[in-house]
């Protein structure tokens, strides 16, 4: 609902908050300069309206200071549930996998499509697309508590080798279920175009693993794929492996004999190693020949999602 009357919209800020609402209230029904909407603004969206709380960090990489200005955590004021909105933003660039250079393109409405066709799907984000006063399209999307997988590996304080014998297994399971997600999707003619560890949310700690972004549309067919395989390497490897990590942390590598050759590492990230084995030799041979179908020292690589998928859960079934 709208709240017309300025008082009756400072007592709902305040209902929600626990915190007396500032006098002079900005209202936004036009999202085109989102640089200017911040904390304590209002959108009205679609017949309602949402109190801004701050603005989405980027954690790529482990860059959480990177402030994405146009995503912002709201509050709806009708329901008191938080939200996040994100607003019209565009950017394109061109990035690459191996030799092959392919171009990326930030779509609100790719991802506005998604959104619709996966609407009660339990392994991807919920939400809603509206427009707003000047007709950008505008996504409003379901609040999901719980860590990303990518801080979920990193927080796990015991050894690999506890982590591989005592947790892999029901991590694998739920990976596999949001794998076959991104299965479902494809056959939908659609792709997810960003995946990443930490754009999974593992929802009620185990419940399910919850897809997360996927505004960029890429034109390069088996993107998910690599990614996909990006994000296996770090399921197995209980995080990522760069040579940066080893030389650094000698000490969480006990089993690394120092031998490691070009053809090791990742295909996406040359800095990574695919062949974790090396790092620690109890892998099982077969699950480490899959990290290897991502490597640059790869002679086959898998055709698509499918094929990755059949291999997982004949060493992981259900």
């Amino acid at each position: 609902m709208i709240f017309e009357e300025p008082s009756a919209l400072r007592r709902r800020i305040s209902e929600v908050t626990n915190r007396e609402a500032l006098r002079q209230v900005n209202v936004f029904e036009d999202t085109s300069e989102f640089m200017s909407i911040d904390a304590g603004d209002i959108l009205r969206l679609s017949g309602n309206d949402y109190l801004v709380t701050g603005h989405a960090r980027e954690g790529r990489f482990g860059i959480d200071e990177q402030i994405k200005f146009w995503v912002k955590t709201s509050i709806d004021l009708t329901t008191g549930v938080k939200k996040i909105i994100k607003m019209n933003f565009r950017e394109m660039f061109n990035s690459r996998i191996g030799e092959t250079v392919f171009r990326c393109l930030r779509s609100p409405e790719k991802e506005s499509e998604i959104l619709r066709k996966m609407h009660g799907h339990p392994n991807f984000m919920q939400g809603q697309s509206v427009h707003d006063a000047a007709g950008n399209i505008v996504r409003i999307i379901d609040f999901i508590s719980g860590p990303s997988l990518y801080e979920y590996l990193r927080q796990q304080k015991m050894s690999h080798e506890e982590y591989y014998h005592l947790e892999l297994s029901k991590v694998m399971q739920l990976f596999i279920r949001s794998i076959k997600a991104i299965v479902h999707l494809h056959k939908q003619g659609l792709h997810h175009g960003d995946i990443r560890a930490d754009h999974i949310i593992i929802k009620n700690k185990a419940d399910a693993y919850i897809w997360i972004d996927f505004d960029y549309e890429i034109d390069y067919l088996n993107y998910d794929l690599f990614c996909l395989g990006n994000v296996l390497q770090q399921v197995v490897g209980k995080g990522r492996h760069s040579l940066d990590n080893i030389r650094l942390q000698p000490s969480n590598y006990p089993y690394f004999n120092k031998t490691l050759a070009p053809a090791d590492m990742s295909l996406m990230f040359r800095h990574r190693v695919s062949n974790v084995r090396k790092l620690y030799p109890y892998i099982s041979e077969s699950l480490n020949e899959i990290l290897m179908r991502f490597s640059v020292g790869a002679t086959e690589f898998y055709k698509n999602v499918d094929s990755l998928l059949e291999d997982l859960c004949f060493l992981f079934p259900s």
